[in-house]
């Protein structure tokens, strides 16, 4: 009987075991579709949410998604990732339930597009987080605004590369695109017009214009940069 309760004992004191748990994360472009390889992809960092600790670490590639699955506002529950999706894949191991933090930041380009967001999600032993996966929306637009001559030019786009462009799902007449002419207040801005090419805005803009401000009036996705001087000729 002693002998059966040292066993016993030392089966209590024993560390669990840890047990591999596959976890994918792909993320969404707010009003759009995954963000990957062609926006240069999207770093991401899984850590103990207590502790800080780095479980994993990585970067999201792949293609958007089929458009379709993604867009058309299938009914909740319905699968909107395939084979072909962007996300980063880590297996992570776990002895008991545990929380995590996911934070990633991307598009890596264009320069200056990054925006970063932290989520957190509670991993259960063996309870893989796999198919559309542990999905995250990166709000935002990826713009760029330049002086051309007397215009200001903006490049406009989601921040998965979907193009903005007349009969696309992201049609330019949802965009207000307007350069700013002074400050917020008492300043005036200038409507940045489509300029016939994907995800182009321009219009004359005085040359005391700073910033340029990009708005999807559907999805409320928003962007701002700063206005990059005209190059020497």
């Amino acid at each position: 009987m002693n002998r059966l309760i040292l066993i016993a004992a030392l089966f209590a004191a024993a560390p669990a075991l840890a047990v591999p748990t596959p976890v994918t994360v792909r993320v969404l472009s707010q009003g759009a579709k995954f963000i990957g390889t062609g926006m240069g992809g999207v770093d991401v960092v899984v850590s103990d949410a207590a502790t800080g600790t780095p479980l994993a670490h990585g970067r999201i590639e792949g293609g958007t998604g089929d458009t379709a699955r993604i867009m058309n506002g299938n009914p909740r529950g319905t699968p909107v990732a395939d084979a072909q999706s962007a996300g980063f894949s880590a297996v992570i191991d776990i002895a008991e339930p545990r929380r995590v933090n996911v934070m990633v930041r991307g598009p890596l380009k264009p320069a200056g597009t990054i925006v970063s967001v932290l989520s957190s999600y509670w991993l259960i032993p063996g309870q893989p987080v796999v198919g559309d996966g542990w999905v995250v929306e990166l709000p935002g637009l990826a713009l760029t605004a330049r002086r051309d001559g007397g215009q200001v030019v903006a490049d406009v786009s989601m921040l998965c590369g979907c193009p903005i462009a007349p009969g696309t799902l992201w049609d330019e007449k949802r965009f207000e695109v307007k350069a700013w002419v002074g400050s917020a207040v008492g300043g005036s801005a200038v409507p940045l017009k489509w300029a016939g090419q994907t995800g182009r805005f321009a219009a004359a803009v005085p040359a005391d214009a700073t910033w340029v401000t990009a708005v999807d009036t559907l999805s409320g996705a928003t962007s701002a940069a700063k206005i990059n001087p005209a190059e020497a000729p």
